[in-house]
């Protein structure tokens, strides 16, 4: 018996640590080699050269195989209506897994835990993303400069305390959660991200602020209306306005049951400039910007306009928090110890 084995393994080479890899997802993917060979249009005899080992695929191949796995994986993964895609949406995890099994370098830099606290560690600094928010952190006027505002100083002095320097890298709202699951960026700075729908995309630090704050709306004021919150004004005549993926998004979606009309920007500015331009002309339409209480009552104060409380959400309290990668245990604990020391801000 023990000679027939051993004859039988010297007959039969072992399966390259590719293949290996491969036939573990179509195997869940219910695909046979041919099956997937059809669809990649391979051709056998390279299929099993790199069975064998004699050669590697390119990463292009790689990356056409492990798109159409996903495809595939989504049909046997999804959980409708609420996941209909899980396999596309986790595509890095098969690139980096069918590239290092080929013998490539991961796809997407930081697989893995703690990946970015290594690399502050070793290169002593971290690049932290922010974006263009009134009071929080705006960009320099002076170019190559730093961009200033309480996250910005707050979380340098932050750096200062964990011994790294601190390098910005701007990015908008929709930007960031591509950003921090590719480590692009080691983290984001401290905005108001730390809501239950963010839970997916971060791991957050402890709050950074000595006080909770609320969400909040802005309006032209009008001298036929007393309104003080966003409940005293006609719901078919209010049109929500909100940042894209500002936490302003995150509360129109909550109020969206009760107001249809809803519009979005790719930033405040324009956001602004719709609501004076559409506050201005005759129509029935009342536009009310969204975002969190800080904001709204720097935008009313710079532009003369009414901020108003939004009563139906004035149980959601909101903290600034430093946003980082899910598997970034260590820096999140660290950073956590340095908040200990450092004095919160403050907003008066």
């Amino acid at each position: 018996m023990t000679s027939s084995t051993r004859n039988q393994s010297q007959s039969t080479p072992p399966k390259s640590e590719f293949i290996q890899v491969l036939e573990k997802y179509l195997q869940e993917a219910g695909w046979t080699n041919q099956e997937l060979m059809n669809e990649i249009q391979i051709g056998e005899t390279q299929f099993y050269r790199w069975a064998r080992g004699d050669s590697v695929p390119r990463k292009a191949i790689v990356n056409r195989i492990a798109v159409s796995l996903a495809h595939r994986l989504d049909l046997t993964r999804q959980k409708l209506p609420h996941d209909p895609f899980p396999a596309s949406d986790e595509i890095d995890e098969i690139v980096n897994e069918l590239l290092e099994a080929a013998g490539y370098s991961s796809a997407v830099k930081g697989k893995g835990a703690d990946y970015s606290w290594h690399e502050i560690a070793k290169n002593h600094s971290w690049t932290l993303g922010y974006t263009d928010v009134p009071t929080w952190s705006q960009i320099s006027d002076k170019p190559g400069s730093s961009p200033t505002g309480l996250a910005i100083k707050y979380a340098e002095q932050i750096g200062r305390l964990l011994g790294v320097n601190t390098i910005w890298e701007y990015l908008t709202w929709q930007e960031m959660p591509l950003a921090i699951r590719e480590r692009r960026v080691h983290g984001i700075a401290p905005f108001f991200l730390r809501i239950p729908e963010r839970l997916f995309d971060y791991r957050f630090s402890q709050p950074c602020s000595e006080e909770a704050y609320s969400l909040s709306a802005v309006m032209v004021p009008n001298q036929d209306n007393t309104s003080t919150s966003l409940e005293d004004l006609p719901k078919r005549r209010v049109q929500l306005i909100h940042v894209r993926g500002d936490i302003g998004s995150w509360a129109v979606k909550i109020l969206s049951d009760s107001y249809d009309q809803r519009k979005e920007f790719e930033d405040g500015r324009k956001a602004i400039s719709y609501l004076l331009a559409m506050s201005g002309s005759n129509n029935d339409i009342t536009p009310v910007f969204v975002s969190d209480s800080v904001t709204c009552q720097y935008i009313s104060n710079e532009n003369k306009l009414q901020a108003i409380e939004i009563k139906s959400l004035n149980n959601v309290k909101i903290s600034p928090a430093f946003a980082f990668h899910l598997d970034e245990e260590r820096l999140t604990v660290a950073v956590n110890s340095a908040i200990k020391i450092v004095p919160k801000f403050q907003i008066r």
